[in-house]
């Protein structure tokens, strides 16, 4: 995983790359629905006893937090990983003071996209204009503060490595922010016509709209995707 991304806007699949090298092989992984079920499917390898779960007949969002919660409480002796997005544990926020209230030992990597990325990109591949995809976030730090859990942060990509170790090192809950790229594309196993042509009406609507900047961001992020055909 040689791509890194830039400041804020950090490769997911450099996380999770990272994640998969520092953790424990009877780690246990919890994945939200969404784009973060997909780094890790993608980028965690099999371990001598290594467990990951997620909800992948439902598709629930939101679903890592309370997952990890689960396998903490029944597992202290293992490393326990939530692997979740933005708009998942923001929908949970309160859960946050029960792992802190009885620290459950768990590390929750919060990949910090700003977006619901996986309704944003499935909006895109039909043809649509994102709508209400953009997500205002508190400041996880901040929170994680407030509510006695040990936090780490990474804006760059030089960060992330660190962050991943510091938290994945402490003995108690740990939360891991990491801005990520909002514009991160996940291809998929084969694609169709219907996918592209979809794509690209979406981008003509950006264009009509006026959002150039927007364009040219998705297209100069997605280029290093174009390897996976």
């Amino acid at each position: 995983m040689e791509e890194k991304g830039s400041e804020k806007n950090i490769h997911p699949e450099y996380v999770a790359h990272l994640v998969d090298k520092l953790a424990d092989d009877d780690a246990i992984f919890t994945v939200d629905t969404g784009m973060s079920a997909v780094w890790a499917a993608r980028y965690l390898k099999a371990g001598a006893n290594r467990y990951l779960t997620g909800s992948f007949n439902h598709g629930s969002m939101a679903n890592a937090m309370p997952m990890a919660m689960g396998a903490g409480l029944s597992q202290p002796d293992r490393q326990v990983i939530a692997f979740c997005g933005d708009g998942g544990i923001s929908m949970l926020l309160g859960d946050l003071m029960t792992i802190s209230q009885y620290q459950i030992p768990v590390k929750i990597i919060i990949f910090n996209n700003r977006s619901l990325a996986m309704v944003k990109l499935e909006m895109r591949v039909e043809g649509y204009m994102e709508w209400q995809t953009d997500m205002v976030n508190p400041d996880f730090m901040k929170l994680a503060e407030a509510m006695n859990i040990a936090a780490w942060e990474a804006t760059e990509s030089k960060d992330v490595e660190l962050a991943l170790s510091n938290g994945f090192k402490h003995k108690g809950p740990a939360i891991i922010n990491i801005f990520t790229d909002s514009n991160a594309l996940a291809m998929p196993p084969t694609l169709d016509f219907q996918q592209v042509k979809g794509f690209a009406a979406s981008m003509a609507k950006l264009m009509v709209n006026g959002k150039y900047a927007e364009i040219v961001d998705t297209t100069k992020n997605d280029l290093k995707y174009l390897r996976e055909l």
